[in-house]
């Protein structure tokens, strides 16, 4: 048994006299001995001996113009000789202080790994590193990129493949950073929905097991155990903000939408949905600016020759308005986040995409929907009010319903992690096959060890196959068992390759229920997705099957429809790249040659789709629409032998050629950005 280290700063006593020792600063600007009593020196502006000899001990090698505080001192001092699970208030400075331990230790680190939970997360970080360390490191973001003697990886999980735990094998890694450590709790029901919680385990376990020096991250996390790994981690748990926010509860009689205000605020909703129903209120209350619409003008056309010029996209951009979730495409969410920072967009609309880590500072947060639980609520207001100590400020949170307060500042309504690839609960079969774990109730055993032995003896595939290509064990089986395997190789055309697959791997249809529209010319109960997955594989474009949309269905020309339709087809889309496409691992998991040229049309098709070229992947990733990122490698003459930290530099070095070059006012602003 190992000897547990657990340091815990979350005095709740000592955190409110911090805050009212800091809002009584915010408030009158008046410097008091107390500021250095609650570790808020970094506020401290007097000229003496005294606080100069505190900066220069405390001075960031990373940015001299910021002071670190105590705490962090004190992790960079437990990083030195060990590993450390670090929960703190997102306002903390958790992955700064990473960074700054790379700096201060940049001689003996060769090879970093960073592992972020979302693609939004992945690209914030990655502007960070290649700031920080464009010219010490070679930054990748994809496992097929060029590494050199010095790297950081900066990489989501379903990306930390089989090729990618290759490359570690043969390389020694210094430095694990997992971020968002969270992420890798899930119930039962997640499991089952969310196919990248058991591949982020996995890819959990591989890393701990050969990296040197690991960092797990995470805000408001109560209690955590190393069950299966056993580590030698030192845990620092801390309430410690450097912030002041005041929050406010809407009173029952008024209306959340009066608490609007137009000057750098986001909206929170718990959903898309949320968003949708209160839009049209949104764009009553707030006109149309010439401002604005001059501003835009050239974003404002552009959607409109492509998508449609009913996009309430469109509508929001003429007022000054984003709108940020986990389905808007990643052109569209670069572009807002860019422009909230530049303070050009007043109001971001927003779910919890802007939640998880997404450094888009604000003053005011308007939280209309409940997020759920205190740990995310905590969470959610730890975006407020980020540390600036030249220009300090008060964050202004409201609360739309006084339900939501309840337990937010009470630490043991934080959250009591269970990290899947630590708990010896099995909650499925994938988590035997990825996660070493075993059944304790040997029916159930027998049972998953049945299904292993008729893979390998009736298809000859083994487990290490499945993990290889990161696939569901009951999935190989019904591609098999349920003839779908012999549906595809069948198949007349890539329609009936795509009806074979939605059966293996299910598309979104909910979101083409016709219950969601309004008065549609529909007979059936759903509109026809697979006819749009073949549209969208043959580049159709969005506005043609818009288009389509209206003149067979949406007869009224009901623009409410028209906006469900058009955040169906990007949904759509997300799901081809994401989750559809991984049809291509089921198939050449099975061995077969493939003679049916229907099928070899439709892997094709999805293969062009998700261009899996490195230079576009990386173009992608940074916000790059693919006509332009087509463009820029053949203008560019790019290869595949290259990494994200060269392509952003090479995008920096020929950022007016590319501009002139390419179409998208979007693609232009994401380059201008870099």
């Amino acid at each position: 048994m190992k000897n547990e280290i657990v340091y815990k700063y979350l005095d709740t006593n000592i955190k409110v006299n911090r805050e009212k020792v800091l809002k009584n600063y915010l408030e009158k600007q008046e410097y008091s001995n107390e500021l250095s009593f609650y570790d808020l020196n970094m506020y401290e502006n007097k000229d003496d001996l005294k606080n100069n000899i505190s900066k220069i001990i405390y001075k960031s090698k990373l940015d001299k113009n910021i002071t670190l505080t105590k705490y962090q001192i004190e992790i960079l001092n437990i990083l030195q000789d060990n590993n450390i699970f670090l929960s703190a208030p997102t306002s903390f400075g958790k992955t700064f202080i990473m960074l700054e331990f790379i700096k201060r230790n940049i001689d003996t680190l060769k090879n970093i790994v960073f592992i972020i939970p979302t693609i939004s997360l992945m690209n914030e970080l990655l502007k960070k590193i290649y700031d920080n360390f464009g010219d010490e490191y070679n930054i990748c973001i994809n496992s097929e990129e060029a590494i050199e003697e010095k790297n950081i990886f900066v990489f989501v999980p379903e990306r930390s493949n089989a090729d990618f735990i290759e490359i570690t094998k043969k390389i020694d890694i210094d430095f694990l950073v997992f971020d968002e450590i969270y992420k890798l709790q899930g119930t039962k029901k997640e499991l089952r929905t969310d196919d990248r919680l058991i591949y982020m385990n996995k890819v959990y376990l591989e890393l701990v097991k050969i990296s040197k020096k690991i960092a797990l991250l995470g805000p408001y996390i109560n209690s955590v155990e190393f069950s299966n790994t056993n580590i030698d981690i030192i845990k620092f748990y801390t309430n410690y903000m450097p912030v002041y926010n005041e929050i406010n509860v809407l009173e029952e009689n008024k209306n959340w939408k009066d608490e609007i205000k137009f000057d750098n605020q986001l909206i929170y909703f718990r959903t898309p949905q949320s968003i949708y129903k209160n839009i049209d209120d949104i764009l009553s209350k707030i006109p149309e600016n010439d401002y604005y619409i001059e501003l835009y003008n050239n974003e404002i056309d552009f959607l409109k020759n492509n998508i449609g010029e009913e996009w309430y996209v469109i509508e929001l951009l003429k007022r000054g308005i984003g709108i940020h979730h986990g389905k808007t495409p990643m052109f569209l969410r670069k572009f807002y986040e860019n422009e909230y920072n530049k303070k050009n967009i007043k109001i971001l609309l927003c779910t919890d995409t802007l939640m998880e880590g997404i450094n888009t500072p604000t003053e005011s947060l308007l939280i209309v929907d409940n997020p759920g639980s205190a740990f995310k609520l905590n969470n959610l207001i730890g975006r407020v009010g980020r540390l600036n100590p030249k220009k300090p400020v008060i964050g202004n949170v409201t609360i739309c319903n006084k339900e939501i307060l309840q337990d937010l500042i009470n630490i043991n309504s934080w959250l009591d992690l269970k990290i899947r690839a630590e708990d010896e609960e099995v909650l499925s079969d994938d988590e035997v096959l990825y996660l070493n774990k075993q059944y304790s109730n040997e029916e159930k055993n027998n049972q998953y060890k049945e299904k292993i032995d008729l893979l390998k003896e009736r298809y000859n595939i083994v487990t290490e196959e499945i993990v290889n290509n990161n696939l569901e064990l009951d999935k190989v089986l019904k591609l098999f068992n349920q003839g779908i395997i012999n549906e595809l190789e069948n198949s007349q055309n890539v329609y009936q390759c795509i009806v074979a697959a939605t059966k293996l791997i299910p598309g979104p249809s909910y979101i083409f229920n016709k219950d969601r529209f309004i008065n549609l010319n529909l007979q059936i109960n759903y509109l026809p997705y697979k006819t749009y997955i073949n549209d969208i594989l043959n580049r159709k474009s969005f506005r043609e099957i818009i288009k389509s949309f209206n003149t067979e269905y949406n007869t009224s020309g009901n623009v409410e429809n028209i906006n469900l339709f058009i955040d169906a087809l990007y949904n759509l889309n997300n799901f081809i790249k994401f989750k559809f496409s991984k049809i291509i691992n089921y198939i050449n998991i099975t061995k077969n040659d493939i003679t049916n040229d229907s099928l070899k049309t439709f892997i094709s098709l999805l293969t062009t789709f998700n261009k899996l070229e490195t230079s576009y992947k990386i173009l992608d990733d940074l916000g790059i629409a693919n006509d332009d990122a087509q463009k820029i490698i053949q203008v560019l003459n790019l290869d595949n032998n290259i990494s994200a930290s060269k392509m952003m530099k090479i995008l920096k070095d020929n950022k007016i050629k590319l501009i002139r070059e390419i179409n998208s006012p979007f693609s232009k602003n994401n380059i201008e950005s870099i």
